[in-house]
Formats: structure tokens, C-alpha cells, sequence
């Protein structure tokens, strides 16, 4: 939660937001970096409501509906800014969800374990693709923090790439 907590002050950092806004840019967030469950973002809205880190006020822009518009208060910042710096000095173990086969790899005969290194190793270089592709397509007036974690990522991918090349060959 503390994650996703992050995530929303920050985006209600560059100004006040209804939810339709905040689940959009939550799904570009998402598949840039973070796997956030996008679909419930009223409850965690919610519970900062209730934690006074956000208002919410009724707005009508010309035609349309009223929408609740959501807004970081005074508190909100702090609390956003202690995030912050708690993730950025946080350091956790990076875990891969392959790490587990691997523990049993030796259970699976030579020849399919090859075989599933190998489809493995494609599923990677087609992300990898997808990154590069993402990072391609970014306007040229993209936030340059997008730009860093697409890089990050590729890096990490590269890395298990490579990892997994040499695992299979053996």
C-alpha cells in the first residue's frame, strides 16, 4: 500500500485530479515500471481521505458530469516527501519469479529444461523489444524519469538474458 500511496500523492503532487485521471495515468505508470492494480484506486483514495493526506471536492467543467476531483493537502506532502525518501533508501533483495524453478532445475531432464531456458529467453527478448519500442515511442517532451526507468529496466532484462544464455547453454 505504501507503494501505491506513493504513486497517488505524487501524481496529485502535479495538481488536483479526478479519479478517471489518476486510473490513466496509473495504466501509463504501470506499463512503464510498477504492476499497480489499477482498477481499485477509490479505496486507497479512500483511506487517504480518511488520513487527511487528500480533499475531495465536487467540480463541473462545461458540459460534462460533476466529477470528485481529489487534491494533496499540507499533510499529504509531507507524508509524500517521507515516501519518497523511504523508497529511495529502501533495498530489498531483487527477486525474479524464476528463481524458485531454478532451486529444482535440476528436476527437469536436460533436454526440455534447454527447451524451456530457451522459450523463456524469448519471452525476455520480446520485452525487451517492448521496452525498446516503448522508449521510442515516448514524446520527445516525456518526463526524462520515464526515459531512466525504461533504461533500468532494459539493463535488468539484459542482465537475466544474459544469465539465463549461459544457463542454458551449459
Amino acid at each position: 500500500m505504501k507503494e501505491q500511496e506513493l504513486l497517488f500523492l505524487g501524481l496529485l503532487s502535479d495538481g488536483p485530479k479526478h479519479g478517471y485521471q489518476l486510473k490513466k495515468i496509473m495504466r501509463e505508470v504501470s506499463s512503464t515500471f510498477a504492476g499497480f492494480d489499477t482498477d481499485s484506486i477509490y479505496y486507497p483514495l479512500r483511506k487517504m481521505l480518511s488520513r487527511g493526506l487528500v480533499t475531495q471536492a465536487l467540480t463541473k467543467a462545461g458540459r460534462r458530469p460533476a466529477r470528485q476531483t481529489y487534491k494533496i493537502t499540507s499533510r499529504g506532502r509531507e507524508e509524500f516527501s517521507r515516501l519518497l525518501l523511504e523508497n529511495i533508501l529502501r533495498i530489498e533483495r531483487p527477486y525474479f519469479s524464476i528463481d524458485l524453478s531454478l532451486y529444482f532445475l535440476n528436476h527437469i531432464p536436460p533436454q526440455p529444461r534447454r527447451r524451456y531456458l530457451k522459450i523463456r529467453l524469448k519471452l525476455l527478448e520480446r520485452l525487451e523489444r517492448g521496452l525498446q519500442k516503448l522508449k521510442n515511442t515516448l514524446a520527445p517532451d516525456a518526463p526524462p524519469n520515464l526515459i531512466t526507468i525504461i533504461e533500468h529496466n532494459q539493463q535488468l532484462l539484459d542482465a537475466e538474458i544474459k544469465f539465463l544464455t549461459r544457463l542454458a547453454a551449459q
